[in-house]
């Protein structure tokens, strides 16, 4: 089975590189086509000689490919896919992008192309990522099971409604960068304190590294985790008081989330 890449960037390269360890296909069933042949050259450089390959031709690739994987920013769309229309006949598409729904990449697309729309999140790039996925009217269950061993492949995939996808994207899909922002304060804060900056950079990474990986493995929901840390008059309950007051940061995740997720329906209407 042939896949084919249309964009080469960083969401691109780490599923290419879950399909091949994950055993999915091998390098030499990759193929992938960008405007850049600089970002080509970093796709190919992950795979040994003589493996994937590139194209500047996208009419091309979606000819020669089996599955197609749409890894281009949404605002790229409405250029790319129309050149492929009669190409794309019969074809399993799976897309990658935000905001983009079903009915508006079928309609770019040839009227019998299957269209798979996926949202996956950057720890993909280390096979942790959270992926969810829906189809269109023409996917086969076959289409299914192939997009999720794929997903499935570089972290963990589920079957979704589309309405529920540019909510998902503001949770998991957003999330990382979340997540990435809670570490720096987390460091700033250590520094603030007087703490070595390397020394506080290394204590925020394994804290939320093993605050997460205790949270997957118990039982317990996270609020009854937080409340085995705390104490009566004790530091951690200083702190979380803190993050409690006002609901503080319930209401600030919340904000982050639906400002994320108007942001995707925006995309959805065609904004720019």
């Amino acid at each position: 089975m042939v896949i084919g890449f249309i964009g080469a960037g960083k969401m691109a390269r780490a599923l290419a590189v879950g399909l091949v360890q994950g055993g999915i296909t091998s390098d030499q069933n990759l193929l992938c086509s960008s405007r850049s042949a600089e970002s080509g050259k970093t796709f190919l450089s992950l795979f040994p000689s003589p493996g994937a390959r590139w194209t500047g031709d996208n009419v091309q690739l979606v000819r020669e490919s089996d599955l197609i994987i749409l890894a281009l920013k949404p605002q790229q769309f409405p250029d790319a896919l129309p050149a492929v229309r009669e190409a794309s006949a019969g074809k399993l598409f799976l897309s990658l992008a935000a905001g983009l729904t079903l009915e508006k990449i079928g309609a770019w697309l040839h009227p019998t192309a299957r269209v798979i729309r996926a949202m996956p999140n950057t720890p993909m790039q280390i096979g942790a990522g959270a992926s969810v996925f829906t189809g269109g009217p023409h996917v086969r269950d076959k289409d299914y099971e192939l997009i999720e061993r794929i997903l499935s492949a570089s972290g963990r995939a589920w079957r979704v409604e589309e309405k529920q996808i540019d909510a998902i994207t503001a949770l998991s899909g957003s999330g990382p960068a979340y997540l990435f922002h809670f570490i720096d304060a987390l460091i700033q804060g250590g520094v603030a304190l007087g703490l070595p900056e390397k020394l506080t950079h290394a204590l925020a990474l394994q804290t939320v590294l093993g605050s997460a990986q205790l949270a997957a493995q118990s039982t317990l929901s996270p609020l009854e985790l937080a409340a085995q840390v705390k104490s009566p008059r004790g530091t951690t309950l200083a702190g979380c008081d803190v993050l409690e007051k006002d609901n503080a940061l319930n209401d600030l995740i919340a904000r982050c989330l639906t400002a994320a997720k108007n942001r995707a329906e925006a995309l959805a209407r065609g904004e720019s």
